[in-house]
């Protein structure tokens, strides 16, 4: 009896074992998500890393101009997968791996992009190869990365003149801390040197190439932050008294003061907003988003004021413009403007066997197109091997035949927080004497994009999607890659920003573009001297 009991206590261990081996416990999937042996998510992961490095020229750029090894993280987090991993454990690999990318259009998708997915680019066919069935795990995997890699404090912190400052006064644990402290070290390390560090936690880190940093405003938000459930800051006041907030994990801080404005990227909800300044005579308008339907909203709003009144100039808000459709300006501008405007283009991307395949060329077609090539007459990365698409003069944008025939200055304001075909506009403007920008740099990858390749992972199915081209127009050297420009720059000082959150006037009203904000002010000087020449 003894030795029968012995034996079937063996066979179940032996059982359970072999279970595990091959794949992972109830307990420890996501509920209603793809269970995955262990050499299925050693596989899942081996094609992330190579879809990354045939698809994303950006690596290459971050190793080769600010030192960030890709290929060195990703082998690392491939060595935490183990026989025993589960799969919340493996999709936190996953987005550590995405995160080492640092690209902002190198991630998973989110519920918002995954609707798009489902109901505009497979449909029209601007996506394809994706398994539709499968599109359900991604809101679950989405879910889950939002609950449980990230917590729920907000401090408000923003990045201006090199540091990091809260901006609004808040109460933690029976303690008042006021507005406008520095930050000067997290969990007892430099601020700067803590969040340099961060690479797979947050993305895409930005770059202060003035003081060779990197910078994250939200840095503090992954868990993994929290050592014992505890998050270690220090602040120094105006007068260089000392706070420290010592957090626990999911605990929120009150804020003492209310926030009436946003600094950062407008929503679905920003509305389109237009002023006509008499005295100025200028059209204002703010552009929240790049939807194609806003380009046509705002030449409507122009047309009767231009009917109507002298505009000696137009004012294009882009500040907090996250991106969205390129025909959204180019709508707007063809309208306007009386000529084309244009600009030398210069792209590359990788001569990868996935690209290949993806866009459809070969040696020979390379070889054979006038627009393409494998050379061009710029700084280029010493890896990986690329081909290069060119274009002399490409137009962006060609006026209607009927059109206001605008002669005029075009002033684009545009702040850190915009993004996409946002930049896209920027860079139009560096490029064309009629359009000028104003404001701050994104301090993030410019130039000119193309649409993200989206993916699948075979095994888990999580969809992704990786940025596959790169600016080289006009670089003259590997960091001018970056195409990070603005002609005037113009920066909002911490009592500046502090005083944009909280007051209760309308920022983008009349009186505050006049009296009060110093992008709207350098425009409204810039056009007062050019009329005085």
């Amino acid at each position: 009896m003894k030795k029968t009991l012995s034996l079937l206590l063996i066979c179940l261990c032996i059982a359970c074992a072999t279970n595990h081996k091959n794949a992972i416990s109830h307990s420890a999937i996501i509920e209603g998500t793809p269970m995955l042996t262990y050499e299925q998510l050693l596989e899942d992961h081996d094609s992330l890393v190579s879809y990354i490095n045939q698809v994303s020229p950006i690596v290459y750029f971050n190793e080769e101009v600010r030192g960030i090894d890709f290929n060195l993280h990703a082998r690392e987090l491939r060595k935490q997968i183990q026989p025993r991993t589960t799969i919340p454990e493996y999709l936190q690999i996953v987005e550590k791996t995405l995160n080492s990318a640092q690209d902002g259009h190198s991630n998973m998708l989110g519920s918002w992009h995954l609707d798009i997915l489902k109901n505009n680019w497979i449909p029209k066919g601007v996506v394809t190869g994706i398994d539709t069935s499968s599109i359900q795990y991604g809101y679950k995997y989405d879910d889950y990365v939002n609950k449980q890699f990230y917590t729920k404090l907000n401090l408000e912190l923003v990045y201006t003149s090199g540091q990091y400052y809260n901006l609004l006064p808040f109460s933690y644990s029976d303690k008042k801390y006021p507005a406008s402290m520095k930050l000067i070290s997290c969990n007892g390390t430099d601020i700067h040197d803590y969040v340099k560090t961060r690479i797979e936690q947050s993305s895409p880190l930005r770059w202060d190439r003035e003081n060779d940093r990197v910078y994250h405003e939200k840095f503090y938000k992954p868990s993994e932050n929290y050592k014992k459930g505890i998050l270690k800051l220090v602040f120094l006041d105006k007068d260089n008294k000392k706070y420290n907030l010592n957090i626990k994990k999911n605990d929120t801080v009150t804020f003492l003061q209310e926030k009436n404005s946003v600094y950062g990227y407008n929503d679905e909800k920003t509305p389109i907003i237009t002023h006509y300044f008499e005295k100025e005579k200028i059209f204002y308008a703010k552009l929240p988003m790049m939807v194609e339907a806003y380009g046509d909203t705002l030449s409507e709003r122009l047309r009767p004021i231009i009917a109507k009144n002298k505009v000696n100039a137009i004012v294009l808000d882009i500040r907090g413009n996250p991106g969205g459709s390129d025909n959204t300006y180019s709508n707007f501008l063809k309208k306007v403007v009386k000529d084309t405007l244009g600009q030398n283009v210069m792209v590359g991307r990788n001569f990868s066997p996935y690209n290949q395949k993806y866009f459809n060329i070969n040696k020979d077609s390379v070889q054979n197109r006038t627009t393409h090539t494998f050379k061009i007459n710029a700084a280029t990365l010493k890896k990986p091997k690329m081909y290069y698409i060119t274009y002399p003069n490409f137009k962006f944008v060609v006026p209607d035949s009927l059109n206001f025939s605008f002669e005029g200055k075009i002033y684009v304001l545009q702040d850190r927080f915009i993004y996409s075909s946002a930049s896209n506009l920027s860079n139009l403007a560096k490029n064309n004497e009629q359009l000028i920008s104003i404001g701050e740099t994104p301090d993030l990858l410019g130039g000119l994009q193309t649409n993200p390749t989206v993916l699948q992972l075979p095994h888990s199915k999580i969809i992704f999607r990786i940025e596959s081209q790169i600016d080289f127009t006009g670089c003259k050297t590997p960091k001018d890659i970056f195409q990070n420009n603005v002609e005037y720059p113009v920066s909002y000082s911490i009592k500046e920003l502090y005083s944009r959150i909280t007051t209760k006037e309308d920022i983008f009203g009349k009186q505050f573009l006049l009296n009060n904000d110093p992008m709207f002010q350098k425009a409204v000087e810039l056009e007062k001297t050019r009329r005085q020449e």
